[in-house]
């Protein structure tokens, strides 16, 4: 006999578990489906950022949202989220840079986010002793921004939803949605079918692939991300804040008592793979030892590959479709779905309840890419 549900979540990611949770907690019956296990693929292999410092103002709004909602995680779900405010400072090194940020910190300021502030470059090698280079002309910091854990905002999303009846499905691959007179009839899955008529594409890298089934156009591309962290390093304190040099895409944060630290390149291609690329440590090699020489210097003692998934213009696809009834997309945050997980659910939840979501999400509908109405993100790494 087939499972039943009001909604499936396609993806058991932090997405997924956190939309699963707010609907659950709002009487909505949810089956999520995901065919590896929670948070496995790109949750898992994230960086753990929490930062307000975007180009969007409906990126500031969603995460002033996400960190007030992390900051009663614990009390909600009983799970903490070790969300660890050391800090997010943006190294400039162009004039461009330097006059497209400090534009954006009165609006940053205008929406919550008062501690944004501008450093001179003396005093962001005070704030980030890691960092070097005569070529810093400055940059911005925010002091309540910082890092937490992937692994246990989604085990405390995916734990209360679970406990509040959502069925969890793991090792579960959906293969096929059914849909007749432009609605969402069924979910085909590699454990039977689920009777539906409302889908959440919370399928990260594989978006796409589900949006094909359904008939849906998703532009959502995996591009592969590398991230090492090193052996112990003294020299890398417990609060030195997550440093990003703005130009290059180089980042680097505290983990453990070494650095995590990753790059992107210019020229990536789409590709499913998460392998990690050992040659990426030669691309960074320059870049490293110009920016932090004190990491070109430590040795290595992990490392890992997850994916982004990107949209045209960097920003998620959240809502219903206007093509298929019941056929809703959370999905191609490029590199920011954990941190901006928290106020995904709540929204997409009160959307899909008849409340109206506290903030509005037109900037990130599914129909921008047909109407042009587009306001592509710059602050991404």
């Amino acid at each position: 006999m087939a499972l039943t549900a009001d909604v499936v979540v396609v993806g058991g990611g932090v997405i997924g578990c956190s939309i699963a949770y707010h609907l659950v907690r709002r009487g909505v019956k949810v089956v999520v489906v995901e065919r590896e296990a929670l948070g496995s693929q790109s949750t898992g292999k994230c960086a753990g950022g929490v930062r307000r410092q975007f180009s969007s103002s409906a990126n500031v709004l969603m995460q002033q949202l996400s960190v007030r909602l992390l900051e009663t995680l614990e009390a909600d779900t009983g799970v903490d989220p070790e969300f660890r405010r050391i800090g997010y400072l943006f190294v400039l090194t162009s004039d461009r840079e330097v006059d497209e940020f400090r534009r954006l910190l009165p609006m940053w300021h205008q929406f919550g986010v008062s501690d944004a502030r501008w450093v001179e470059a003396r005093e962001l090698r005070e704030l980030a002793p890691m960092v070097a280079g005569d070529d810093i002309l400055g940059g911005t910091f925010c002091p309540s921004d910082g890092i937490a854990s992937p692994h246990a905002v989604t085990s405390g999303y995916a734990n209360s939803a679970r406990a509040l009846g959502a069925k969890i499905l793991e090792g579960v691959a959906v293969t096929g949605v059914e849909h007749s007179g432009g609605g969402v009839q069924l979910v085909r899955t590699t454990a039977g079918d689920i009777v539906t008529s409302a889908v959440f594409n919370c399928a990260g890298a594989w978006a796409g692939e589900i949006g094909r089934m359904a008939g849906i156009s998703v532009p959502v591309e995996p591009y592969p991300r590398n991230i090492f962290v090193t052996d112990p390093m003294p020299a890398a304190t417990r609060d030195h804040p997550m440093t990003i040099d703005f130009g290059t895409s180089f980042y680097f944060h505290p983990e453990g008592d070494g650095l995590l630290f990753g790059m992107g390149l210019p020229d990536e291609k789409p590709s499913y793979s998460t392998e990690v690329d050992w040659t990426m440590l030669e691309a960074m090699a320059g870049v490293v030892e110009h920016r932090a020489p004190k990491l070109a210097a430590a040795g290595i003692r992990t490392a890992w590959a997850g994916l982004y998934e990107v949209t045209p213009d960097h920003q998620p696809i959240l809502g219903p479709v206007d093509d298929l009834e019941g056929f809703w997309c959370a999905c191609g945050f490029s590199g920011h779905g954990f941190q901006q997980a928290p106020a995904v659910g709540h929204l997409l939840a009160q959307w899909f309840t008849g409340e109206r979501p506290d903030l509005s999400l037109e900037i990130f509908a599914h129909r921008r890419f047909a109407t042009g109405n587009v306001e592509p993100e710059r602050n991404v790494i």
